[in-house]
């Protein structure tokens, strides 16, 4: 029988004890262990790679420090591997010499000069405008330093931006945008100096240099170019984006981040479709009721202030606005409850599809004496708050005849002068009238005879259209595809291009539709690539075949991506936007001849860049194909193209 022994007992327990306390030290150590490799992990990823250009791309690559080669990051890679190296984008359009060796710059020893070319005082305005443009670059630079705390030190860096016209404040179709950068290493200083016709292009010339100031990870400091020279001009005049805020209100911060995303990549137009019929919420002095009647909601308009400190921002940043005021047709919310009666056609008919494309419906009645009255407060307002003395969109599309054969007004007009109302001879007069008309307030609001864009219609498809629309006078902006045969007749007749193509250019496309089931209506979506490699010059070629010149192509103005909001608000905006007009900006800017695959590697930076700026542009790729440059198109698609 089995005696019970304390002694032994107690034994035991502290044996027991002295096994758990010792797992227990095993398991710490062992979490310890785990805790530091874990942060030995973070802090030598970095340590692990280093980027080679291989075939003028950066490639990822193992990095052994026993070779002797130094470690280079992938942004100074593309500094340096490329012909022009892989940062820049657009493609400068001109001659590029950029060194390959790179210097570290000091972030809190810089500083902007301003002057004129030949010494004379530059005007204060224009001067406001260069006070801009050093906060913006400065603060740039700084912002970039202190995000990753990098070293304070390294080379100082000058700027010297010079201009010739110290008068041009306000950026115009036909402006100069060319510019000459020349950068040098002397003595302990890198000396920038940034030469331009106009401010435009010494703030596009100030642009690129900011592309090529860049931050190592590996020496934690800021890097650029130690010497280069890049002269460079634009290929298209008008390089912009139309953005729609009546269907959907975007606010006015959401449109500034757009701007500044625009001047990133050298777009220079923002033309902005801010009424439709579904809204009004631009403010109006000369009659206010069109926005108390036309706006979504108090919180919903833009102020005369607020447009007029936008316009002045776009104008820094070497953006001009362009309003435009869609008209006769896409005209309703904001006419209602205030206006005679008959002065607006087809407000909300139901069924809507009886009398226009999408609800709700609405268009001038043209033979109404109030709606020129109101025509003219609204020129009135858009000239006080954007200047339309140099350009002004007046709409034009979409017009149906079937609404304004609705109206007893303008049937009597009609019978009066002894017209047929069932012939669409008579609606085209008519039409005619009030474009004339419009166009004659227009020149009595500015005084001048501006540049007036005008939508492809069924007006501009008619064989006197010359007669009706003076091509010295007009601009037409082409929506339909770019094989329509209206733009053949278009360049016959002498008309500058505005190339805003759907099959194309329209960022809303490829999305389920609002009015009925399946996709909308312009299916499918627009990769970055189609935007990219719709050439135009090759579309105008192949829609006038053997009656192709050689001066048909200096018609073309340039190209507008569209956005219009039926499905997009400020949630949204960046998303459809970026990084695909950014693919556009490189069309119109380089007009390269070469396909999307040479520039894939490039844009994805360029979206990065995009993303800093606090823009959500859409991701692209996986960041794979970023750190192994080349390395992810199909090469098979090439001959495709």
């Amino acid at each position: 029988m089995l005696q019970f022994n304390p002694f032994y007992a107690q034994s035991c327990k502290l044996i027991f004890l002295n096994i758990l306390f010792f797992i227990a030290l095993q398991l710490l150590s062992t979490n310890a262990k785990q805790c530091l490799a874990t942060e030995d992990i973070v802090r030598n990823i970095r340590g692990r790679w280093t980027y080679k250009c291989v075939n003028q791309k950066c490639h990822k690559t193992l990095y052994k420090a026993a070779q002797g080669l130094p470690q280079t990051s992938l942004n100074v890679c593309k500094l340096k591997c490329g012909d022009p190296p892989g940062a820049l984008w657009p493609l400068p359009n001109g001659h590029v010499s950029i060194h390959d060796k790179i210097v570290s710059i000091n972030p809190n020893n810089n500083n902007i000069e301003s002057a004129s070319a030949d010494n004379r005082e530059i005007d204060w305005k224009v001067g406001k405008l260069f006070l801009e443009l050093r906060k913006s670059f400065l603060s740039r630079v700084i912002s970039e330093a202190t995000t990753r705390d990098a070293r304070a030190e390294g080379y100082g860096l000058i700027i010297k931006l010079q201009v010739k016209d110290t008068f041009a404040y306000r950026p115009t179709l036909d402006m100069d945008e060319s510019y000459h950068l020349h950068v040098e290493t002397i003595d302990n200083k890198i000396v920038a100096n940034i030469l331009g016709p106009t401010f435009f292009g010494t703030r596009h010339g100030l642009e690129t240099l900011s592309q090529l100031v860049t931050y190592d990870d590996v020496t934690n400091t800021l890097v650029m170019p130690g010497q280069m020279e890049i002269r460079d001009r634009p290929a298209y005049k008008y390089r912009a984006l139309t953005l729609d805020t009546a269907r959907n209100f975007i606010p006015i911060e959401d449109i500034r981040r757009t701007i500044d995303g625009m001047a990133s990549v050298k777009m220079n137009i923002f033309h902005w479709h801010i009424t439709d019929s579904h809204s009004f919420p631009m403010e109006s002095k000369t009659f206010p009721n069109l926005t108390i009647y036309g706006a979504y909601g108090p919180d919903k308009i833009y102020t005369q202030k607020e447009i007029r400190d936008l316009v002045e921002f776009a104008a820094w940043k070497g953006v001009k606005i362009i309003p435009e005021f869609d008209a006769p047709a896409h005209t309703g919310e904001g006419w209602q409850g205030w206006t005679p009666p008959g002065t607006l056609i087809c407000l909300n008919d139901q069924p809507w599809y009886d009398h226009c494309v999408e609800p709700p419906c609405g268009q001038l009645n043209p033979v109404s004496e109030n709606v020129y009255k109101i025509l003219k407060g609204i020129q009135t307002d858009m000239h006080e708050m954007f200047d339309l003395s140099d350009v002004y969109h007046m709409g034009g599309d979409e017009v149906q005849f079937k609404c304004w054969n609705s109206s007893k007004d303008v049937r009597d007009f009609i019978q009066s002068r002894g017209w047929n109302e069932s012939d669409s001879n008579s609606m085209f007069r008519i039409w005619d009238t009030f474009q004339r008309r419009a166009y004659s307030i227009l020149q009595e609001v500015t005084d001048k005879s501006p540049q007036a864009i005008l939508w492809t219609s069924t007006l501009t498809e008619q064989k006197d259209v010359k007669e009706i629309i003076e091509p010295s006078q007009y601009i037409i902006q082409i929506w339909t595809t770019g094989t329509d045969a209206q733009i053949k007749e278009l360049a016959k007749n002498g008309y500058r291009m505005i190339f805003s193509n759907y099959d194309a250019l329209y960022l809303d496309c490829g999305f389920g539709g609002w009015v009925a089931g399946g996709n909308n209506w312009c299916s499918p979506y627009k990769p970055w690539q189609t935007i990219y490699s719709n050439d135009m010059v090759q579309l105008l070629k192949q829609v006038t075949g053997s009656e192709y010149r050689p001066e048909m192509a200096q018609l073309i103005y340039g190209a507008s991506a569209a956005l219009w909001t039926e499905q997009v608000d400020e949630q949204s905006l960046d998303g459809r936007v970026w990084p695909r007009l950014a693919a556009l900006a490189e069309r119109l800017w380089t007009n390269p001849s070469t396909p999307w695959q040479e520039a894939e590697y490039r844009l994805l930076h360029q979206r990065e860049r995009l993303v800093k700026m606090k823009i959500e542009a859409e991701a692209l790729q996986p960041e794979w194909c970023r750190q192994n440059e080349g390395d992810c198109p199909d090469l098979r698609s090439l001959n495709k193209n």
